[in-house]
């Protein structure tokens, strides 16, 4: 079996269990959609009360206050200027935008977590980007969720291209292979927290287990490979992204990565338009050519 670094030149990377911006916020770009314009504490005034901004201000949050965290946007380019807010409100991390609408605002965007990717702003191109929701409290699942915008009839609004579960206490990497690999495994592959095969450690959360194992995945399961790395006995492992479709009847064990879990925090009633990242050994990868 050929490893990722004979197909292609590969960063070996160094691991970091708290670097989710080392690998979730590369190319952010969001800045680049900011539009300079006059009156953006009006305008701002003008959203406070809007049902879905102000269920999670409570009003215990002024405009001024929010301020710093509000941008004017054409996050359509159709020439009007809409508002995007990322910040903290009452210490929770959130992302708003708002379509400018005849004289209001309406809701094109409300969600907990923070930006990490955005498209450049090429003409004629709209906002595409992700959002970063950390697990709360107990949970074990953080979610990675790619929004594209969509303009038809006068009208924009964002769809869920995908979205992706990431273990809060899984190790990521700090650097990415030039060039993501496609592969499947041949016989029965087990996705990990980290680089490393650790079945003894004890994994804590609302429901813990031991071992540091978050999914089987059975013969022809396939996914994407995003980085490379080395345990301490020389053995290779993978960070890769692995689908969760129903056509090879991808499982995440039930007493590990919990589905029901996963679907409340993905605000999805199945799993097959998720992904799950996480280490895999190669010697369970079998790559695509």
């Amino acid at each position: 079996m050929k490893r990722v670094i004979v197909t292609l030149v590969c960063i070996l990377l160094s691991v970091n269990v708290f670097s989710q911006s080392g690998f979730f916020t590369r190319n952010l770009n969001i800045t680049k959609w900011y539009v300079e314009g006059e009156q953006l504490e009006a305008e701002v005034k003008k959203v406070m009360n809007l049902p879905e901004f102000h269920a999670v201000t409570r009003g215990k949050v002024s405009a001024e206050e929010l301020l710093p965290s509000f941008h004017f946007i054409d996050f359509d380019n159709n020439g009007t200027l809409d508002l995007i807010f990322e910040g903290k409100i009452l210490n929770v991390f959130h992302v708003f935008i708002f379509f400018k609408k005849n004289d209001g605002y309406v809701v094109a965007i409300g969600e907990k977590g923070s930006i990490a990717y955005a498209n450049l702003p090429y003409e004629e191109n709209g906002l595409n980007f992700s959002i970063w929701k950390e697990g709360c409290c107990g949970d074990n699942i953080n979610i990675f969720t790619q929004y594209v915008c969509i303009s038809t009839n006068n009208t924009s609004y964002f769809n869920t291209a995908n979205k992706s579960l990431v273990y809060r206490r899984t190790i990521l990497p700090t650097n990415r292979i030039a060039k993501p690999v496609p592969f499947k495994i041949p016989k029965v592959g087990y996705l990990r927290i980290e680089p490393l095969v650790d079945d003894e450690k004890q994994i804590g959360g609302k429901t813990s287990w031991r071992g540091n194992s978050v999914g089987m995945y059975p013969p022809d399961a396939t996914g994407t490979i995003y980085a490379e790395s080395k345990d301490s006995k020389g053995e290779f492992w993978y960070f890769v992204r692995m689908n969760n479709d129903n056509e090879t009847r991808t499982r995440i064990h039930s007493n590990r990565f919990l589905t029901n879990e996963a679907k409340e925090l993905s605000g999805q009633d199945d799993l097959e338009d998720c992904f799950t990242y996480g280490w895999i050994h190669s010697k369970d990868v079998e790559l695509i050519e």
